[in-house]
């Protein structure tokens, strides 16, 4: 549970890195500040730090499954890209191949007609 734990903090602060972000969950956490006469009620800013953690974690909840669904985007944008490349390669060779199919009809069916016409010759003979 913990090395999760740690991985994931890794992971945030990698991402946060990479968007100029200088504070994570880890980092607001462990900020100590100076005890000082007339100071701030410790246990409030700790509240008010939590809160602030917390909201950490949801943003970085909703960064990375923004990313993951853009990744995700690209990669289906790249697969129809090159479905279409390779429906557009095969194209050419289906009207090729119809295009000889067409002429084997068509020589199949005048050889069909000069048999005929030599069958009909014969019977008349």
């Amino acid at each position: 549970m913990q090395d999760d734990y740690s991985r994931k903090l890794e992971d945030q602060k990698g991402l946060f890195r990479q968007l100029g972000i200088k504070l994570d969950a880890l980092a607001i956490h462990e900020k100590d500040f100076d005890v000082k006469m007339r100071g701030y009620e410790k246990e409030e800013v700790d509240r008010f730090l939590d809160d602030v953690i917390v909201d950490y974690e949801r943003f970085y909840a909703i960064i990375t499954d923004l990313l993951d669904k853009y990744k995700e985007i690209q990669r289906r944008q790249a697969y129809w890209e090159e479905e279409k490349k390779t429906i557009a390669m095969r194209k050419p060779q289906i009207d090729t191949a119809n295009a000889v199919d067409r002429r084997l009809v068509e020589d199949g069916i005048r050889q069909l007609e000069r048999n005929l016409e030599q069958l009909k010759l014969q019977i008349r003979e």
